[in-house]
């Protein structure tokens, strides 16, 4: 059990644990913005996330608690709407989702608490919505397959949340495996265990520490346009159902159609799905050159054709590739955008030169300090006993 949701559960005694599982976050090591287009996507559940602990409660309805927050909040059942209040209202679209499928739990106290930075794109708000689906599931029985309560978590975000994200996130973080990640199709759910392991290299996560709210304008933004390209090729292509099913070819008929703008955002989506599948082989070759390569290609098209980038990312993926360029093999902004990490394959001997040497140039650049986060790829949400 995480330490600090052990130390918060002291001070508050009661009935033994009726569950507790643990609920990851997720990297992606390449196919960024296309799940929501239904493309190919590379993610990984990894070993830091959110610890759940659920316990019989004495009162009505539901009572939560964020322990990293120090908050607390009694939900009502039914479930009425949004609360306004950012956690309560993951927690409680996931229990809206339920009860829509005929499945209220009984009254529980549900203490969560975890070590997944939030707002870094390692999908904090999957690991919880996840892990309260994953923990109805178990207290209602409602015997829902992993890829089912990844489909319910997309349908709280969608609907209940109004952010317009795509499956990958909460789809990694309960179907992840620990061999490696998962090569999934966003259009219907399919999916293939991959590894990641390059000889004499380990992938290092480089957080700004600017953080991004997936609710923000742009990212509905970014949905509407790719509607708009899908629109154009349709004209052309009108049994092509999906934007990511669209070829270079049919993008190159289309595109004279689209806004300049839009044109952009197909480009992106279009060549980066093409950079999954040749990532798929550079990894099962070991091809840490050609893998570093599609890192960096991968982000220069979400800078540049997507524009979901920041300077201070731009920064930290420049400064690592050309002051390392025989150490860093490739690196490229991971999640939502707008902040966040960059993902690097580095040499193992340089790891820590680069530790060093970004903290020392960001700080400088921008008066900020730089957190590098060590990852390991992990199983996918996971009961940790029941007592």
């Amino acid at each position: 059990m995480l330490t600090h949701l052990h130390r918060y559960l002291a001070d508050y005694p009661g009935p033994a644990a009726r569950l507790r599982l643990f609920s990851p976050g997720r990297i992606n090591l390449i196919g960024e913005h296309v799940d929501y287009t239904g493309g190919w996507v590379m993610p990984a559940a990894i070993d830091k996330g959110i610890e759940f602990y659920a316990r019989p409660y004495a009162g009505e309805g539901l009572r939560l608690h964020a322990v990293d927050l120090g908050e607390r909040h009694d939900l009502a059942l039914p479930v009425g709407g949004r609360t306004g209040r950012l956690w309560v209202d993951y927690l409680a679209g996931i229990v809206d989702q339920f009860a829509r499928r005929g499945h209220t739990p009984p009254p529980l106290e549900i203490f969560f608490g975890g070590n997944v930075p939030r707002g870094a794109g390692l999908s904090s708000s999957a690991a919880l919505e996840g892990g309260m689906a994953f923990l109805l599931n178990e207290i209602t029985a409602a015997a829902l397959s992993r890829p089912d309560l990844a489909r319910l978590c997309q349908r709280s975000s969608n609907d209940f949340m109004g952010v317009p994200s795509g499956i990958m996130d909460q789809f990694a973080s309960l179907n992840g495996t620990a061999a490696g990640p998962i090569l999934l199709s966003c259009h219907d759910h399919s999916f293939t265990p991959l590894s990641a392991d390059v000889g004499g290299h380990r992938w290092l996560l480089v957080d700004s520490c600017v953080t991004h709210e997936l609710a923000g304008g742009e990212y509905g933004v970014r949905v509407s346009e790719c509607a708009a390209a899908l629109a154009a090729v349709q004209r052309h292509f009108p049994g092509v159902s999906y934007l990511s099913a669209t070829t270079a070819e049919q993008l190159a008929v289309a595109a004279p159609d689209m806004d300049p703008t839009v044109r952009k955002r197909a480009r992106h989506v279009v060549s980066e799905n093409d950079r999954v599948h040749r990532m798929a082989t550079a990894l099962e070759a070991g091809d840490a050159v050609r893998i570093g390569d599609l890192l960096s290609r991968s982000h220069t098209s979400l800078a540049e054709d997507y524009a979901v980038s920041c300077p201070e990312v731009d920064f930290l993926q420049r400064t690592a590739v050309s002051d390392f360029p025989d150490a860093v093999r490739g690196a490229r902004i991971m999640g939502g955008g707008f902040g966040g990490c960059t993902l690097n394959l580095v040499t193992e001997d340089a790891a820590d030169r680069l530790r060093d040497h970004l903290t020392a140039a960001y700080a400088r650049a921008f008066g900020k300090t730089p957190v590098f986060h060590d990852v390991r790829i992990s199983r996918g949400t996971h009961l940790l006993g029941e007592d």
